[in-house]
């Protein structure tokens, strides 16, 4: 007899249904489930799930265009005790078939029929849910004698090839418990969630959000921001998360304003790509009182935050290093360095993923070396313990011998009157190994002799860039982060 005992993530679902019963969990469009009605409905989707076959262990792709039935997909694969894998929606079935095979699905959820692809599917359509609608409302049975991992949670690839890290159940619960430990995570409030559940950070506000006995709405991904503050106004959300492009996009449409424009929002939660320090004490000025950037990744969770009074004494910085999370800074060698130097992040948490799926990885990103999660990003932390990032070890330019990091440039640059965004990248130069190019977004006519000629004041010599290139708007992937590699590869078109 097993004397242990195995949980999922779908047993907390049953708890906080006996304890909220009959409060509202999830809105979207005219659809919405109480509490009661989410677990309930999820253990009908389970049993429908295991009807076409899966079990324990299973690995379910769930790429569907809807969250709530995404969230009930999840929960239905943690109650039979498979590891959930989300998808993008909007990824073409080609790559879905990649995915497939890549990372083992033995079924891809998805809103129709794939057509002319070799992977299962489940298509969740009217047909699916009417027989959902016939299966029983007690949970199925999923143990097996251990509990399989909650999810395999995938990079968004733009440095290559997708990457999935494999997250315990317990890894998962600490994380949603750990926003307590971050700021003053909203209880009983309204949640207000704009991005897919593919993406990590919304999968994992929304399991915290749920744990707190909170309401979330959930709004598609191509609502702007005129939208965004419209709802988040008119259904007074204490709760947000958005990313740092959406940010800005807010700030626009705030204007230049004294009070906040959201003053129910208790906390305005961003991450996933970095701000400049004028951003963020703007976006706490006229946006929320309550605003927080952090720096986490699927690989380690969150690692810091500011948010505060520390958004206006270092706005310069992602914030100080959470107390649950040890970082290191460190050199090549894995040797960790003095305060403020620069080197490799690398961190390690009860929170933090448990291995890389097929022990994939890269030499200069996310991976994981000897118990250490190595982010792939460069940066320094003070003596009170604050991280300031300087770049991705891959984005490091190297000219005549010596380091530069990018985001040295990209402050300086965003100093210059008529600069919006900026991203700066090094590019092969015969005489110096590197050189270095910004990519501009202006708000207003510039030219490239000026921003060279503002660069002589605001940068030393030997960071100075020798090109400039105008761009409408810089190329992002879905969290906001700048895609450098497209940048290159746009200057290697050119020349």
């Amino acid at each position: 007899m097993d004397a242990s005992i195995h949980s999922t993530i779908s047993d907390l679902f049953c708890g906080t249904a006996r304890r909220y019963g009959n409060r509202i969990a999830l809105i979207e469009g005219d659809k919405q489930l109480s509490y009661r009605d989410l677990a309930d409905h999820s253990a009908q989707v389970a049993h429908q799930f295991a009807a076409h076959g899966i079990k324990a262990g299973d690995h379910v792709g769930v790429a569907l265009r809807h969250s709530i039935s995404s969230f009930t997909s999840m929960l239905a694969i943690w109650m039979l005790n498979a590891v959930a894998v989300p998808i993008d929606f909007r990824i073409r079935p080609s790559e879905r078939e990649k995915l497939a095979e890549e990372f083992d699905l033995a079924v891809i959820v998805q809103d129709g029929p794939a057509v002319n692809v070799d992977y299962r599917v489940i298509a969740w359509n009217r047909d699916f849910e009417t027989e959902v609608a016939q299966q029983p409302i007690t949970p199925p049975d999923g143990y097996c004698g251990y509990a399989h991992p909650a999810t395999i949670s995938l990079t968004s690839g733009t440095t290559g090839r997708p990457i999935g890290f494999v997250q315990s159940h317990k890894a998962l619960v600490l994380r949603m418990m750990g926003y307590s430990q971050e700021c003053a995570y909203p209880v009983n409030g309204r949640a207000f969630m704009t991005f897919p559940l593919s993406f990590s950070a919304s999968r994992n506000h929304t399991l915290g959000q749920l744990l707190r006995g909170n309401t979330i709405y959930f709004h598609p991904p191509t609502f702007g921001a005129k939208e965004i503050a419209k709802r988040l106004i008119e259904l007074k959300i204490t709760f947000a998360f958005v990313v740092p492009a959406m940010i800005q996009d807010l700030l626009e449409l705030a204007g230049d304003r004294e009070t906040p424009m959201f003053p129910d929002l208790q906390l305005l939660y961003t991450g996933g790509a970095g701000m400049l320090p004028e951003q963020k004490i703007a976006a706490q000025k006229r946006l929320s009182s309550g605003f927080l950037h952090c720096f986490s990744s699927s690989l380690s969770g969150t690692v810091s935050t500011l948010v505060g009074e520390d958004v206006l004494t270092h706005p310069d910085t992602e914030g100080r290093v959470l107390g649950s999370v040890r970082v290191q800074i460190v050199d090549a060698d894995g040797n960790e360095l003095p305060d403020n130097q620069v080197g490799m992040v690398r961190c390690r948490s009860q929170t933090s993923a448990e291995t890389v799926y097929k022990e994939a990885s890269r030499a200069t990103g996310d991976r994981i070396v000897d118990g250490w999660g190595y982010t792939g990003d460069l940066g320094r932390i003070d003596s009170d313990g604050f991280l300031t990032l300087v770049g991705r070890s891959a984005d490091v330019i190297l000219r005549s011998g010596i380091n530069i990091y990018p985001a040295e440039i990209e402050v300086a640059i965003s100093s210059i009157d008529g600069v919006a965004s900026c991203a700066a990248v090094g590019f092969p130069d015969p005489a110096l190994g590197e050189d270095i190019a910004v990519f501009i977004v202006a708000d207003r006519a510039l030219t490239e002799d000026f921003v060279l000629a503002r660069a002589q004041v605001a940068l030393p010599a030997g960071k100075r860039p020798s090109r400039v290139v105008f761009l409408d708007e810089l190329p992002r992937n879905a969290n906001g982060k700048v895609l450098t590699k497209d940048l290159r590869e746009t200057l290697t078109a050119a020349t």
